[in-house]
């Protein structure tokens, strides 16, 4: 059986060039493409990770083409001590533009139905850029696909079952303190963390496309998708969520897991039920 080929570019945007690599699956490629942001906490990640690279392999091996995005990381924060933050020039919005970038890239060179969507605080930066075409910049994605997504700079207080869940594993108020660091890391100043463009998910949602989610489920930024799941509810915005049992954050960045399979296969399913 032939194997998904890819290419990279560079393709222009408001901050300068975007990198994204391209995948095309063997065969038929008549159906959505994706458009995917990786994750890792707005500090690492690049095309070549798993959580980019094998994922977008994946997905195009089941029959979709795939645009995946690389954007500017800021330095790393300090985890103890004063919040003091290093210069940087990808500090919110430069990130969230050049998905953007992409997407109006991919809308113009493949045109066509497409599928916008992103892991963890990759999630995060789709989901805003989901908003703003929403609100009138291009012309807004059929779906959107969201595995274990961060959409708050503070999360939101943890339910008894996911507290149940957490059990053993490393203090809640440390986990929550280093979501809030890394939040504010991305926009710049602890004064933003209520931004709803910066995060979606104390933004206004209705008129969203449907979304899919799919969630670790021994993971604190469940509370922040569970938190989102409900207001898109509010919104009246079709969606639907479901766990992958006994996993952990990250699980797409390890190829040789059942739950990588098994959110590889996921996204492949969603994007089928789109055409």
């Amino acid at each position: 059986m032939s194997e998904p080929t890819w290419i990279e570019r560079h393709v222009p945007g408001r901050h300068g060039e975007v990198r994204v690599r391209e995948y095309l699956p063997p065969g038929d490629v008549a159906r959505p493409r994706l458009v995917w942001v990786h994750g890792g906490g707005w500090v690492v990640g690049t095309l070549d990770e798993p959580e980019s690279h094998q994922v977008s392999l994946r997905v195009a091996a089941a029959g979709f083409p795939v645009t995946s995005v690389e954007y500017g990381l800021v330095p790393m924060f300090p985890v103890v001590g004063p919040m003091r933050l290093r210069p940087s020039p990808f500090r919110y919005p430069v990130s969230q533009d050049q998905v953007m970038d992409a997407w109006l890239d991919a809308q113009a060179t493949h045109g066509g139905p497409m599928w916008l969507g992103g892991a963890s605080a990759g999630a995060c930066l789709a989901a805003g850029v989901a908003l703003r075409l929403r609100d009138g910049e291009a012309p807004p994605p059929i779906g959107l696909a969201f595995l274990y997504g961060l959409f708050h700079g503070v999360l939101p207080p943890t339910s008894a079952a996911l507290r149940w869940r957490l059990f053993g594993l490393p203090d809640l108020r440390v986990m929550q303190e280093m979501v809030r660091r890394a939040a504010v890391n991305h926009a710049g100043t602890a004064d933003s963390l209520d931004n709803p463009h910066i995060f979606p998910g104390l933004g206004d949602l209705t008129g969203l496309p449907p979304v899919r989610l799919l969630n670790a489920d021994r993971d604190i930024l469940r509370a922040s998708a569970e938190n989102f799941a409900h207001r898109l509810t509010l919104a009246g915005v079709p969606h639907e969520g479901w766990y992958i049992p006994d996993t952990t954050h990250g699980y797409l960045a390890r190829p040789e897991s059942e739950a990588f399979e098994l959110g590889t296969r996921a996204i492949a399913s969603w994007l089928a039920a789109g055409t």
